[in-house]
């Protein structure tokens, strides 16, 4: 008596398709290192964008104009001195609104 129940191919739906999940695998680490190419690669040329915009430097903020302006006044040839209560009501007048 043949058996045959043992002749038959086991059923393929249970079976793991491992060709299509290494090449889904491949795929998915290709396209992953392009993403983090292409993105690297903007942040440093929005990077050198930003640098190169502002390569005449910050004149244009005030606490730079203000820190200039102390150092001219540091460095002129005007070395008067003032008593404390000459200079309060110089800034006072100065900065008040």
């Amino acid at each position: 008596m043949s058996d045959s129940h043992n002749d038959q191919e086991a059923p393929r739906y249970d079976d793991i398709n491992t060709p299509v999940v290494l090449l889904v695998g491949a795929i998915s680490a290709v396209v992953t290192l392009i993403t983090i190419f292409f993105v690297q690669g903007l942040c440093y040329h929005w990077q050198n964008s930003f640098l190169s915009s502002r390569e005449a430097g910050p004149t244009s903020m005030p606490a730079y104009q203000q820190v200039e302006e102390q150092k001219s006044n540091l460095l002129s040839d005007e070395n008067t001195t003032l008593n404390i209560e000459e200079a309060k009501t110089a800034v006072i007048a100065k900065y008040s609104k």
